[in-house]
């Protein structure tokens, strides 16, 4: 026990120590004596001269463990070991990007010429050109044989005497003329030729005419040639009729042709009624 500690004992007695029921006041170091009464309360506490250091006692049992500290500073590097052995080679990586396009190297040396391949497929006809500018005429070939005229085939009919006419009613022609061959035909008194092979044929017609009684003048009349049952183009004569004894000649020609005989033609008038006279029709086979 320190200097200054009060003790108190039972009924034994320690060495420095009073008997039972007295008390010992030891002097402070740092303070007067006090008086001690025979139970005073509890002295100030007075610390006196440390004693010698007693023997280091038993460790005590681990506490635990406590938080783990903050990481330090890394230190400085140490120096490079010696090299490890080489290790083994890994398995080839995918290819990489192509890189750009080097500039193109210098030219080199033509190589010996190779052989001769074969020719070609002929390739498509290309476009005409322009034509060129006219040769001069050759000389004048010698006379060929004469040649043999086809065979004429041609009919003509007419009708004389002044016969009445209605608007779409064809002409009649009473009798047949001069005909040859069997490209053309007429039965006399009809309105009706027939063409009969296939070819051209040139067609002519002239006739006179004159008002019908009763009709209102002036009377125009229009006459057209018909190929079965169609107008044909330029084969038309138109007359003014103004009085009621006029009478007026009227005519026309023309070319058709037939791919698919028999074909029929015919002549008639419109605009009214009329009268017809000195009627005649031409057919020829020409081509």
């Amino acid at each position: 026990m320190e200097n200054g500690d009060i003790r108190q004992f039972g009924d034994s007695t320690e060495q420095g120590a009073e008997p039972r029921g007295r008390q010992r006041c030891v002097p402070c170091s740092s303070g007067p004596t006090r008086r001690c009464r025979k139970r005073p309360r509890q002295a100030p506490s007075c610390t006196g001269p440390t004693g010698p250091t007693g023997s280091t006692g038993p460790t005590g049992a681990p506490g635990p463990t406590g938080p783990t500290g903050s990481t330090g500073p890394t230190g400085s590097t140490g120096p490079t070991g010696a090299p490890g052995p080489t290790g083994p080679t890994g398995s080839t990586g995918p290819n990489g990007a192509p890189g750009p396009t080097g500039s193109t190297g210098p030219t080199g040396a033509p190589g010996p010429t190779g052989p001769t391949g074969s020719t070609g497929p002929t390739g498509p006809t290309g476009a005409p050109g322009p034509t060129g500018p006219t040769g001069s005429t050759g000389p004048t070939g010698s006379t060929g044989p004469a040649g043999t005229a086809p065979a004429a085939e041609y009919l003509s009919a007419y009708s004389v005497p002044a016969s009445p006419g209605s608007p779409g009613t064809p002409l009649v022609f009473d009798l047949n003329g001069e005909a040859a061959g069997t490209a053309v035909s007429h039965a006399e008194r009809s309105g009706s030729f027939l063409l009969n092979e296939p070819g051209v044929y040139a067609v002519s017609f002239h006739g006179t005419i004159s008002p019908a009684s009763g009709d209102t003048l002036p009377l125009n009349l229009m006459f057209t040639l018909e190929q079965d049952g169609n107008p044909v183009s330029g084969a038309a004569a138109q007359e003014v009729l103004q009085t009621q004894n006029q009478y007026s000649s009227l005519s026309f020609s023309t070319v058709v042709s037939v791919t698919d005989p028999p074909s029929t033609l015919t002549v008639s008038g419109q605009g009214g009624n009329f009268f017809y006279s000195d009627v005649g029709m031409n057919v020829y086979k020409i081509g």
